[in-house]
């Protein structure tokens, strides 16, 4: 027994199975015929999604508590990006700098804030999972005003800031797996509606047995990676289980919509989401509908709108905290009967409110990505 010092700048880098050896002895070493040992490789990470503080200043803590979370976690992937840049994960002025961190699923993000909490005591803010779309973009001549001339004619984008502006003609691919589902016979209508709702094709049925059935389909990635579980164990209390591998071919054209979310008229990229264009108003009004029931009340009005294709598909309001600045104490109202004064009070009142609003900056919490997640009405 002993140990030895090493000049790793990464502890994720010592693997378990690890053979180490002198220097001086490695050409000994590789004429020797070693037993085979079984190191543990990191595998493929399923889903990403940015993981960002609580607390604007806790970003180095978090990122001490996530290294250690790793030593004994290999299925996470980590990546540290600048908070003044736009990349994937920089959430901009409402969530600052963060990491971009690989999961093996859904259930693994769960885990993954519990232990966060439990073992360090922090919160973060995790983001909807990022879909990996295929943009190919088409010839016009709105195309080459807006794009380089060397620039290539198809891309992988997650980040959906670089989702392609208005006024470019392109095409988009849709990553799709296939699914199974094992459930009790009795929730088979609810399961095969559930399939159809989430745009799921060429489904198939099967009898396991006199009480089973194992439903098979082919569904998008997007739609799995939001509310799919959540809402499967509602259609089948929580009876059914599943499964999902990717699809050959992984990519399928389809007509998809970007939705921003504006809050006083300025788009939250980390709030942004991708769905199909028949139901992009229908899933705006209820992320709109949730973010006004999270969102803190503030001292100015919050206006929450929802964008796609360039028109406001949806919109809420959050009505402001106000003063009663006619009443200087108790019961006493200002300037007696004269409506002049009351007039200017409350035109003073709005001005300021007005002014807030333009420089005011709402918090986002965990329960607003959720919102985001969870779009079913």
């Amino acid at each position: 027994m002993g140990y030895v010092i090493v000049g790793l700048r990464d502890p994720r880098q010592a693997r378990p199975g690890t053979i180490m050896v002198l220097h001086k002895d490695l050409s000994r070493v590789l004429d020797m015929s070693l037993p085979e040992t079984h190191t543990t490789s990191s595998s493929q990470s399923v889903l990403y999604a940015s993981v960002h503080p609580l607390e604007g200043e806790g970003f180095d803590e978090l990122s001490n508590a996530i290294d250690r979370l790793a030593l004994n976690d290999t299925g996470l992937e980590i990546q540290r990006t600048s908070g003044a840049s736009n990349s994937d994960g920089s959430g901009g002025p409402y969530l600052g700098p963060g990491l971009r961190v690989g999961f093996q699923g859904l259930l693994h993000v769960e885990v993954f804030q519990q232990r966060l909490f439990d073992e360090f005591g922090l919160e973060a803010v995790v983001t909807p999972p990022k879909v990996p779309y295929r943009i190919t973009y088409l010839e016009s001549k709105s195309t080459h005003k807006q794009r380089p001339s060397d620039a290539p004619t198809t891309e992988v984008i997650e980040d959906l800031s670089k989702w392609p502006g208005q006024g470019i003609r392109f095409k988009v691919e849709e990553p799709v797996v296939d699914i199974r589902i094992m459930a009790p016979m009795e929730y088979a209508g609810n399961i095969m509606d559930l399939i159809k709702r989430k745009r799921g094709t060429g489904m198939t049925t099967k009898t396991i047995d006199e009480l089973t059935w194992l439903f098979k389909a082919q569904m998008p990635w997007g739609e799995v990676v939001t509310d799919f579980h959540d809402e499967l164990k509602n259609v089948s209390a929580g009876y059914a289980s599943f499964d999902s591998r990717e699809s050959n071919p992984p990519f399928v054209e389809a007509s998809l919509s970007k939705v921003d979310i504006m809050l006083n008229g300025e788009v939250v990229e980390p709030l942004a989401f991708v769905c199909h264009k028949e139901s992009a108003q229908a899933h705006g009004r209820v992320v709109c509908k949730k973010l006004q029931t999270v969102l803190p009340r503030q001292q100015f009005v919050t206006v929450i709108q929802a964008k796609a294709d360039s028109k406001i598909i949806a919109s809420e309001r959050i009505r402001s905290y106000r003063k009663d600045v006619l009443t200087t104490g108790g019961s006493k109202s200002v300037g007696g009967g004269d409506i002049t004064r009351k007039k200017k009070l409350l035109e003073k009142q709005k001005r300021g409110k007005k002014r807030q609003q333009s420089s005011g900056k709402v918090t986002l919490s965990q329960a607003a990505f959720n919102s985001v997640i969870s779009r079913s009405s």
